[in-house]
């Protein structure tokens, strides 16, 4: 069975209003997430059999042999004209042990255009608290990667997105997020959090340049063009008009594959499955 997700935006300061354009935005707000595929309480997404009928997307888990509470893995098209926050996620540990949440966000860029991003390398100890803006921006190692180019952000990685970016971000299903800094917006800050989540962490290990394929115990992406045989029980994220098995499909539609037919892909596409952990016989 192919499902088509129904994606949903949610306007953000920082956000580009042509992205809400894209996705049929009435408000004339800058748009600076499209949710994809979310089974997270904050944003939910459903999806279609392709004939129309509506499912939510909890409703597949059985499909994917996965016995947790919510699908694990969240998708989202996100497109920014300014500066994101400098933030940090936790780890799942973390996450359970002080936010009562089942796990924390570790995620992925495939980044659609030359876009800035900035990193931390360093992490947060107590001793320099309070932190003084300038000194965190300072710390900030600035990146310019290019269409085709991933990074990968295992959670206690200080991060930030950076004006005139666009990129497809692949992340557990947590909205746990600490921000250090977020350029006067005047937004709540939650230094304390951050300090005791923050990790040291080595940049080059992070970047894949004109990215084919990666894996870890979350998640296992690879990229594919051309015409291609997909095993079931995976995510694509079309990176072009295409078809999936004669059906034409437009550039950013996103898929759930279930069951056990192959599936023929044409065209330019990411491919996404659950990774190893997300299979166990106790919840996470």
């Amino acid at each position: 069975m192919i499902l088509k997700t129904i994606p949903k935006i949610r306007e953000m300061i920082w956000g580009d209003r042509e992205l809400g354009k894209l996705f049929g935005a009435k408000s004339e707000k800058p748009v600076g997430e499209v949710w994809l595929l979310s089974d997270h309480p904050l944003i939910t997404t459903e999806v279609q059999t392709l004939s129309g009928k509506a499912l939510h997307i909890n409703s597949v888990l059985e499909s994917f042999n996965l016995n947790i509470e919510r699908f694990p893995i969240l998708l989202k098209l996100i497109s920014a004209k300014e500066w994101l926050s400098i933030q940090v996620h936790p780890d799942d540990s973390f996450a359970r042990k002080i936010e009562k949440e089942p796990w924390g966000k570790t995620e992925c860029w495939f980044f659609l255009k030359k876009s800035t991003i900035g990193l931390i390398p360093e992490k947060i100890n107590p001793d320099e608290l309070p932190l003084k803006p300038d000194k965190i921006k300072k710390r900030l190692k600035i990146l310019h990667p290019q269409y085709g180019d991933f990074l990968y952000i295992p959670a206690g990685t200080m991060h930030a997105i950076g004006p005139e970016s666009m990129l497809i971000e692949i992340q557990q299903s947590s909205d746990l997020t600490y921000r250090v800094y977020d350029w006067e917006r005047g937004r709540d800050l939650h230094i304390e959090k951050a300090v005791l989540v923050s990790k040291n962490v080595n940049i080059d290990n992070l970047i894949y340049k004109n990215f084919e394929s990666f894996r870890s115990q979350y998640f296992h992406i690879y990229r594919v063009s051309g015409t291609t045989k997909i095993l079931s029980n995976s995510i694509i994220v079309m990176l072009s008009n295409g078809e999936i098995n004669s059906h034409k499909t437009s550039k950013y539609e996103t898929f759930l594959l279930l069951g056990k037919e192959i599936t023929r892909i044409k065209g330019n596409a990411l491919v996404i499955k659950p990774g190893q952990v997300w299979y166990s016989n106790s919840k996470q």
